[in-house]
Order: C-alpha cells, then structure tokens, then sequence
C-alpha cells in the first residue's frame, strides 16, 4: 500500500491504483469491498465516478454498498443494479461525536469480522436486520447547489443549469443524481426486495433546536445514549428532563411528522416549524 498512497497511517487516503486492482487486493487478503457513501459528489462511486458500478468495478466481488447521509434504501431501489446487494448505514469514524450517526443492526452470534461477513452475506442465521440513518432530507448533499448564487435546486433540472441564476456551477444533489441514474435505467419507482432490511429514520439531536449541551448532557445524564433518547425512552420522560418542545420534536421524529428544509452543497438541513413541510422518500407518494 505505501508504494500507491502518501501516508497509510491516515484514514481516508487516496490510492493512485485502478479502483478494480483494489478490490481484488482486498479479496484475495480475505477482505470486505464495500464502496463508501457511493452517491455523494465530489469523491464517490456514483457521485463523480460513473453512471454503472459494473463499469469501475466488478459486482460480483462487492460485499455491500453504504448509503450516505443523503440517501437511503428507498432512494437507492430506483437503481435497478444494487437490487441483489446488501445495503448498510455506516457513520464516518473521523469525528467522535458523530460515531454512530448512522449505523446497523445485525443478528450475529458475537461481534467478529467473520460474524460480520456472514451477516452480510445472509448465511447461517445471521442478517443486517434493520439500517438506522438520518433522513437523507438533512444531509450534506440532498439537493443541487449552485455555487454561484446559493440557491438550491426545488426541481429535477436535466440541463444542469440553476434555476434561479441560470449558472452551470452545481454542486450535484444526491436527490438529483439518482433521479437522472433512474431514468437511464428506465426505472420510475422503488424497488425494495423481500429481504431488505427497514430504514430507520432518526434525527440526532444536535438537528433539534434549542438543543444545546446542557440540555444534551441532562439527557444523557438520565437515559444514557443518544440512541436511547431519539427510539425507546419515554416522551413523558424527556418532557420532564428537557422540556415539552424538545419532547414534542423527539416524538414527530419518530413518528415521521417532522418539517424539515433540505441540505446541500456541504450544508445539513434542518427541522423548521415552517408550514412547509418536505417528506421522506418513504413517504414521498
């Protein structure tokens, strides 16, 4: 590795090797492949590589693909190409306070590397059983940006031209790039296999306004983690610890009610109380 990358001690490096060399370098070690965050701009798959997997890769050494903050299983179904793979929500492991952002449930019989590859896998019992991220609304890169006037696209623009100033200078939406992949392949709607694993929605609560860290450390202080708080804690519980706004938005957060703006361009959405009101892909029908 050190003969293709500048420092093999940093995480996230790039390595002057085609993509399809890599990936039998890993598999003949015994590796998982799995292509990172594969629609967002700028660095991935999807994003900036290609409009086929199969054309950079070969699909048949793939272990998974990772979603990103910006997508999720409903969005990724629109191409027909990830159907017979594994879907999985992983956060990024470079800022300690957002490990485990997103994440995966998985029905292993211990937390190993083998356990892992046969969860994958679907084999011997075990199965991701359920992927937890955020809804792609709030990530990075939801929606086309135009970098000359800060607007973000409200419509699918084939052209690539912003529909407020007119300039080519965008920032892809992930919204947008699986829209025009989708097309390509002439699929207009989901498809979401028997076996796929649910997406599980949840807004973490540095997105909650008026959240702050004294607000966040009682919360911790009486229910533990995070996750706790956003899925199983008690609504009447947090109202007594942070308030009954704060309740208020953990509840429609669960519940999918929540108003939200969409991000992109490098800039997370946010929860409004707007009377506008942006759904999920889940829900978007």
């Amino acid at each position: 590795m050190s003969r293709h990358m500048k420092n093999v001690n940093l995480s996230s490096q790039r390595i002057y090797v085609p993509a399809g060399v890599l990936q039998r370098e890993v598999k003949d070690r015994g590796g998982l492949f799995i292509p990172a965050h594969i629609f967002t701009p700028h660095k991935s798959l999807f994003g900036s590589c290609s409009d086929r997997l199969d054309r950079t890769l070969d699909p048949m050494l793939v272990d998974a693909v990772e979603l990103g903050l910006s997508s999720d299983s409903y969005m990724a179904g629109l191409i027909p190409e990830l159907d017979g793979l594994p879907f999985v929500t992983n956060s990024d492991a470079h800022s300690l306070g957002k490990i485990g952002r997103e994440y995966n449930e998985l029905l292993i019989a211990e937390p190993s590397f083998a356990e892992l590859a046969l969860a994958l896998r679907g084999l011997s019992g075990r199965a991701i059983t359920a992927n937890y991220g955020l809804n792609p609304v709030l990530g990075k890169y939801h929606r086309t940006y135009c970098v000359n006037c800060g607007e973000l696209a409200d419509e699918i623009n084939a052209a690539g031209r912003c529909a407020h100033c007119g300039s080519l200078k965008q920032v892809r939406g992930v919204m947008d790039r699986i829209e025009e992949l989708a097309f390509q392949a002439g699929r207009n709607k989901p498809v979401v296999p028997d076996d796929r694993p649910p997406y599980v929605y949840q807004v973490p609560l540095e997105f909650i306004p008026g959240v702050g860290k004294r607000t966040m450390d009682k919360l911790l202080d009486r229910f533990g983690t995070e996750m706790n708080i956003l899925h199983d804690a008690k609504v009447s519980e947090i109202a007594q610890t942070a308030g009954e706004a704060t309740a208020s938005v953990i509840a429609r957060s669960r519940s999918g009610t929540l108003n939200l703006l969409s991000g992109g361009g490098g800039r997370y959405g946010k929860v409004t109380s707007s009377e506008s009101r942006i759904t999920d892909s889940a829900n978007a029908d």
